[in-house]
């Protein structure tokens, strides 16, 4: 704390000679003034924390000089105790009423007045510290509202976060719910229901068995989707493709350093998964070694990255899938049998499309609607000797044959109803009808090569991709008027050339047009 500063103002020699003798030994710092005018130039050019002023003076008497330093701002707060000879009321009145803040009469005392003094002052301080804390309350209220102001946007992008991933898990739960699944016949109705029990035990591990193509990962993703979840993150993984070595990292996530390309820390499956569902395809190629650390997180859900000391515990539900016969693995010494039983909490066994051929016309139909949609061709329709071929053959690819068999008669009969002409069937299929077996044999192995490498749809593509060399860019509009095709049909052509990066897309929306990459 500095020394206080007080300004002494009195136009008597003796009065000053008094009052310097009284304040000599207080500590305080004495500036003196004999009139108005230098009292003013002083207060000025010193800022006293105090002044003493006298009343009566010649030019500028002591209440104008009081309410001149009052009407200045930076003067005002400046505390003034009045010295006069003058003790009537209406003096101390006037005194106060433009502004003083005491009053001391004349003849002065020493005690008195050095108590009025240090009763001012401590009463200056006791304000500069009362403006210092509101200073730092201030402070601190302005950095409680920065905070707050920044809670307060990230509760907002957190609430629209939790918006859209509500919104997503909805769109999921559509696409891979119940819903998604086409059938009616009794062993689809069946496994249906399994799936909706499965949903309610979301704590529970699923292996999911079927051959290929019979929807192993749409089963998946519904017990995902339909259970408490959804909200959560599914990760698919194909433990087929997994190279041996990589297959820790992969899985446990790695710390930086771990090994030679080990930048950053890294997550893995189980982590990324946690909350939600791990999705565990072709299980029966998980390499045997990878078997025992898998069981390990299965027991006791703790995960610990390659290179770390510290274990990461996880909620997961894991979802396997596989097409080989696990039980003949676990016979053969191929597959843990331990590892089996964690797997399989619950079987599911996918029936092949051959034993629930009842449901193939209403898939195909379903796959005829959707690939429609998407290619701008919604009033597709399949000619009734083509379901019927359709529906005699044994389909080994299940499913998912079935959709591709729908997808390229759709492209191969160019918006005219399907015919039995337009299927092109993985393997031979004898039991088609006799026009369709026919015109087969007279096509021959190489014009069948032909027709299945030529298709409508690559010949667009070729026109489209020739009409952009030549001219140097294509809109929809321009693919609309070369190939006589409507906006949804362009639209499809011109957006899975660009998928496959034979075009590059510029602009958005009306202003989009597609060039060939550089």
């Amino acid at each position: 704390m500095t020394t206080p500063r007080v300004l002494v103002v009195d136009d008597q020699p003796q009065n000053l000679d008094i009052l310097i003798s009284y304040l000599a030994r207080s500590e305080l710092q004495l500036s003196v003034a004999t009139c108005g005018k230098d009292a003013l130039e002083l207060a000025e050019e010193q800022r006293p924390d105090l002044i003493l002023l006298d009343v009566m003076m010649p030019d500028l008497d002591g209440f104008d000089v009081c309410r001149q330093l009052k009407q200045t701002p930076h003067l005002a707060a400046i505390p003034i105790i009045f010295m006069s000879a003058l003790s009537d009321s209406d003096s101390r009145v006037k005194g106060f009423n433009v502004g003083g803040s005491d009053y001391v009469p004349k003849p002065l005392y020493r005690e008195e007045v050095l108590a009025r003094i240090q009763a001012q002052l401590t009463i200056v301080q006791q304000r500069r510290d009362l403006e210092a804390r509101n200073q730092q309350l201030e402070h601190i209220n302005s950095e409680l509202q920065k905070q707050i102001d920044l809670r307060e946007q990230a509760e907002v992008q957190l609430s629209r976060t939790d918006a859209a991933l509500t919104h997503l898990s909805r769109q999921e739960a559509e696409r891979w719910g119940i819903d998604a699944f086409v059938g009616q016949s009794p062993t689809v109705i069946q496994l249906l229901e399994q799936i909706q029990d499965l949903q309610h035990a979301a704590a529970t591990n699923v292996l999911v068995l079927g051959e290929s193509g019979t929807g192993k990962e749409l089963v998946s993703r519904a017990l995902h989707f339909g259970s408490v979840r959804r909200q959560q993150p599914f990760i698919a993984v194909n433990c087929s493709s997994i190279p041996a070595e990589l297959a820790d990292a992969e899985f446990f996530g790695h710390t930086k350093g771990a090994y030679t390309g080990a930048t950053s820390d890294r997550r893995g499956f189980f982590e990324q998964a946690h909350g939600g569902t791990l999705f565990l395809d072709e299980i029966g190629d998980m390499p045997f070694t990878l078997q025992a650390k898998l069981l390990r997180v299965l027991e006791d859900g703790l995960v610990t990255p390659v290179g770390g000391t510290r274990a990461n515990l996880v909620d997961v539900r894991v979802v396997a899938a596989t097409n080989v016969n696990l039980q003949q693995r676990v016979q053969a010494g191929e597959f843990r049998q331990d590892l089996y039983f964690r797997l399989a909490g619950y079987v599911l066994a996918l029936p092949p499309l051959r034993e629930r051929a009842s449901d193939i016309p209403l898939l195909a139909n379903h796959f005829l609607r959707k690939l429609g949609e998407q290619m701008g061709r919604e009033a597709a329709t399949i000619s009734v000797a083509a379901m019927q071929e359709i529906q005699s053959y044994h389909f080994p690819g299940n499913v998912r044959e079935l959709r591709n068999l729908v997808e390229f008669a759709l492209i191969a009969s160019r918006g005219e109803p399907i015919q039995n002409t337009h299927l092109h069937f993985m393997e031979g299929h004898s039991t088609a009808s006799p026009q369709a077996i026919s015109s087969r044999i007279e096509a021959g192995p190489a014009q069948q090569t032909s027709t299945a490498s030529h298709t409508p749809e690559t010949d667009d593509e070729t026109r489209l991709l020739q009409h952009t060399l030549q001219q140097g860019r294509m809109d929809n509009a321009t693919a609309q008027r070369l190939l006589g095709i409507d906006h949804g049909r362009a639209s499809y052509l011109l957006k899975k050339l660009h998928k496959e990066g034979k075009l590059t897309k510029q602009g958005e929306r009306r202003w989009a047009y597609y060039e060939v990459p550089q």
